[in-house]
């Protein structure tokens, strides 16, 4: 199976007797579970931030270490959102969130492991990349799941996730990093990612069409 193949669209299937009630069913459980996945993605993304006083106690890194890793995800996020923005609009938005926390979740356990000023700041650009590919299957989604009557609305809902996101990661990887150190919040971090990818793969679906 190419790449290509992997993050293309599901097809659609013929129809089912799919009752009303069964598609608001899957479609509220689709959007609590890209929603709680986007949340889990700030996590993978800040917790970086909140072990920098501990990476600098610690004497892992020098300040302006932490300066050229913070600078380093910051543009590969960037560039990542350009190119990736078009190619979420063909995909199969499930994989393709999912893939991409996956490998934000690896990058947290590496830099966990890893004390390496250019390791970590290779590890943490490409997080940065991967990170990329979280927006855009989310906006995606609500565009195949709702219409135009309805989708300012949930639009509204799913931006609050980002919050949550923050929240978890200024609160308990914090508590974490402060209690065990900050090898254990990126671990935290990392089986949040984990714990997120599942969620998508197991509720979230690519698009009505594909659910019959």
């Amino acid at each position: 199976m190419s790449v290509l193949n992997f993050f293309k669209a599901s097809p659609a299937i013929p129809l089912k007797d799919y009752t009303d009630k069964m598609f608001k069913s899957t479609r509220m459980k689709s959007f609590w579970a890209f929603s709680f996945a986007y949340a889990i993605y700030y996590v993978c993304r800040l917790s970086f931030n909140v072990a920098k006083p501990a990476l600098v106690n610690n004497n892992v890194l020098t300040p302006t270490e932490l300066g050229v890793i913070g600078s380093a995800i910051f543009v590969t996020y960037a560039v990542g959102k350009f190119v990736n923005s078009a190619v979420a609009d063909h995909s199969n938005i499930v994989r393709y969130l999912s893939v991409g926390l996956f490998f934000s979740a690896l990058c947290n356990f590496i830099m966990g492991m890893n004390t390496s000023a250019i390791v970590l700041t290779i590890i943490w650009a490409f997080n940065g990349w991967v990170q990329s590919m979280g927006v855009d299957p989310c906006v995606v989604a609500l565009s195949r799941w709702y219409d135009d009557k309805e989708r300012g609305s949930y639009y509204g809902f799913w931006s609050v996730a980002h919050n949550v996101g923050e929240g978890i990661t200024f609160v308990v990887t914090a508590a974490i990093i402060t209690t065990f150190g900050y090898r254990f919040g990126f671990t935290f971090a990392g089986i949040m990612g984990l714990l997120g990818v599942l969620v998508a793969l197991m509720f979230m679906k690519d698009s009505p069409a594909a659910c019959g």
